[in-house]
């Protein structure tokens, strides 16, 4: 068998070229009479995992994330020229020592029944984790002149607020969702009328692994997506018995199929600008590929056995489990609009935002019996003012959600369908973002802006250039955080009510280097139909710098949580995370870190006792470009310790990270 290294060998010398070139991007001569400039940034981590203690006997996949290494490198280049720009970035992962399905441990507690789970059930959960990678995730052709940009290849991009489309780079959710294909902005001022055009095709680009868990996604396949991971056959053991009785161990192999189906999206926005008021209008259109019709078919000439018949067929027509798939997934044809007021000042005092959104859902998914998914429609309303008046600064926040959807991506995220081949971990992989109204912490219960109503106000006054207060006051009526209602049913069964509150203070001294930026807050929802709490919770959150001499300085910053949710927990439960650094501005900072909780079942037997996580870390800056060695060690990052596991979110869009004990040692090289 040839070594994986014949297909990475080609991208690692080119990596290691650019990598090591620095004087190079200083010395390139100019083309055509036009300077050049390329600019290099490789990311480099190696981590390995010890025993992150968050082993359940029911799920492999808590079984097969310790004791293992990993090597990530990133790495970016761009060269300008003219009026063009070409970027490139290239994605690597290795592992050392990876988990394997067929370890004397393993076997050991499969045999003693100290597992639920069968060897086999192993097999298919590291089918698709843990696999060396290299690929190029990113590629980009810009084109620029005044009034006029054009890319072809990979782009973030943004519709309105959000609510039509939106792609970007989220790094505290290792998310980083392009769409690969063309962009084109018009822009032209006619006298006082300014008209600005922008128009978007291509399929999308979500990254193909998985930082946290090594989970990786496969597309099925398009032009566009040269050099990227292909699925592979799984190969698993299965048991029978012979002629006279006895068992026979034979292969059993599944055709490879991808977990992801690439989605097409076409859209544009038209917006003119004219005596302080914007008009601009958005539009999207998000094609699904679907097998369904043909699964089906499959299915029903499968012959006589219906155990063998989803499997074959699935290898063939590649179809996910939408049984209980929100609708966004559950339709092929998705077409989301909307127009938008924005006057940007107000007598010089205020500024208003005003978007109104609608959404199509068409062409459903066909049941076991070819009966298609129902059409649905929807609409959203979001409003944002701002005003000020001397010291005193007041901004509302207003949203009316009524079947309005995340345009989830087309991946096969159930934990139940498909094993060997899902990747439930890309599960907040989207293509648009309403905006919430509420602090961007906030973890969501639900879909709750699915039928939604409600907004925040938040009043700042500043006494003075180094102090202000602040507070605000949310309330929001839900009718999808409880249970699920695609439907928008407004029965009070459905209904849930919260109030969200919070006041808070910014202070500055010691000249503007020294700081206090702290808040403390209240979250209470009820059920409507009962009056009984749904969820609550009171927090305080904080950030404090305190200079001390020269270029140190000492930093606290954390936050601590009291939470209750009757529905998962009889009592409520704690949890936090607080770091202490001292920093030395500004190349080194040395920092301690105390995450806890006692949420029921944080460690293994842990049913009503806290759940304690400590870590150190060294960060290490340059601060300048001036060596080659600067160059080299631009920022160093080393972490050692442990991090409680658990939901991070950002204006809504969530994802669930799992505990990590370890160390972590991350190389960032600028050229």
């Amino acid at each position: 068998m040839r070594s994986q290294l014949h297909v990475v060998r080609p991208c690692l010398i080119a990596a290691l070229v650019l990598a090591a070139c620095p004087a190079g991007a200083v010395e390139l001569p100019n083309v055509g009479g036009e300077p050049v400039s390329l600019d290099v940034v490789n990311t480099a981590a190696a981590t390995y995992h010890f025993d992150n203690r968050n082993d359940d006997s029911r799920y492999p996949s808590r079984y097969l994330d310790d004791n293992y290494g990993e090597i990530l490198d990133r790495l970016d280049a761009q060269i300008n020229w003219w009026r063009l720009q070409l970027g490139t970035r290239l994605n690597a992962s290795f592992y050392v020592a990876r988990p394997s399905a067929t370890s004397i441990d393993l076997q050991q507690k499969v045999l003693n029944d100290e597992v639920s789970f069968s060897l086999e059930d192993a097999r298919r959960e590291l089918h698709t984790r843990y696999r060396t990678t290299v690929y190029p995730a990113k590629l980009w052709l810009t084109y620029t002149y005044p009034g006029v940009e054009a890319t072809v290849g990979d782009f973030y991009a943004q519709l309105g607020r959000g609510l039509v489309f939106s792609v970007r780079k989220m790094d505290e959710l290792a998310i980083d969702t392009t769409l690969r294909g063309g962009r084109l902005v018009l822009d032209k001022d006619f006298g006082a009328l300014r008209l600005e055009a922008t128009a978007i095709a291509g399929q999308m680009n979500p990254l193909r692994v998985d930082d946290a868990s090594g989970r990786r996604l496969h597309g099925d396949g398009s032009p566009l997506f040269f050099g990227f991971p292909g699925a592979a056959d799984l190969v698993t053991n299965e048991t029978t018995l012979d002629a006279v009785g006895n068992p026979r161990t034979r292969a059993v192999v599944e055709a490879a199929r991808p977990n992801y189906l690439e989605d097409t999206v076409v859209g544009g926005r038209l917006e003119a600008g004219a005596k302080g008021v914007e008009l601009a209008a958005n539009g999207a259109l998000l094609l699904r590929k679907s097998y369904t019709e043909e699964f089906n078919r499959c299915l029903s000439e499968g012959g006589a056995d219906p155990q063998a018949a989803p499997r074959l067929c699935g290898g063939q027509f590649p179809e996910f489990n939408v049984v209980s798939a929100p609708p966004a997934r559950q339709h092929n044809t998705i077409r989301t609009f909307s127009g938008s007021v924005s006057i940007p000042s107000i007598a010089q005092r205020g500024d208003l935002y005003v978007e109104v959104a609608g959404q199509q859902l068409r062409g459903g998914h066909l049941d076991r019996d070819n009966v298609p998914t129902k059409d649905m429609s929807g609409y959203a309303v979001y409003v944002a003012a701002n005003g000020r008046s001397g010291p005193l600064a007041v901004s509302l926040e207003g949203k009316h959600y009524r079947r309005f959807f995340p345009l989830s991506a087309n991946i096969d995220v159930s934990v139940l369908s498909n094993p060997g081949f899902n990747a439930p971990e890309f599960e907040g992989v989207a293509y648009n973002q309403p905006p919430t109204a509420e602090p961007v912490y906030v973890e969501p219960i639900g879909a709750p802006n699915v039928c939604v109503t409600g907004g925040r106000g938040r009043a700042d006054y500043r006494f003075n250039r180094g102090a202000a207060i602040y507070a605000w006051l949310g309330h929001y009526v839900s009718f999808s955080e409880h249970q699920a209602n695609p439907e928008c049913n407004t029965d009070e069964a459905y209904r849930t009510d919260t109030w969200d509150a919070a006041a808070g203070t910014e202070i500055d001294f010691d000249g503007r280097r020294s700081h206090v930026r702290a808040w403390a807050g209240v979250r209470q929802s009820d059920e409507a139909d009962s009056g009984d709490v749904f969820y609550s919770e009171g927090y305080v959150r904080y950030d404090v710098v305190k200079h001390l001499t020269g270029a140190f300085s000492l930093q606290v910053q954390g936050n601590s949580r009291r939470r209750y949710r009757p529905e998962n927990f009889e009592s409520s439960w704690l949890e936090g995370d607080n770091y202490l650094a001292l920093q030395w501005s500004p190349h080194l900072a040395v920092i301690f870190g105390y995450e806890y909780t006692s949420v029921p079942g944080c460690g293994p037997g842990k049913d009503r006792e806290f759940c304690h996580f400590f870590n150190g870390g060294l960060q290490w800056k340059s601060g300048s470009r001036r060596t080659t060695l600067d160059q080299v060690v631009d920022t160093v990052n080393l972490f050692v310790g442990q991090r409680r596991g658990g939901l991070r979110c950002v204006s809504g869009v969530c994802r669930s990270f799992p505990q990590f004990e370890g160390a972590r040692l991350e190389l960032v090289s600028r050229f």
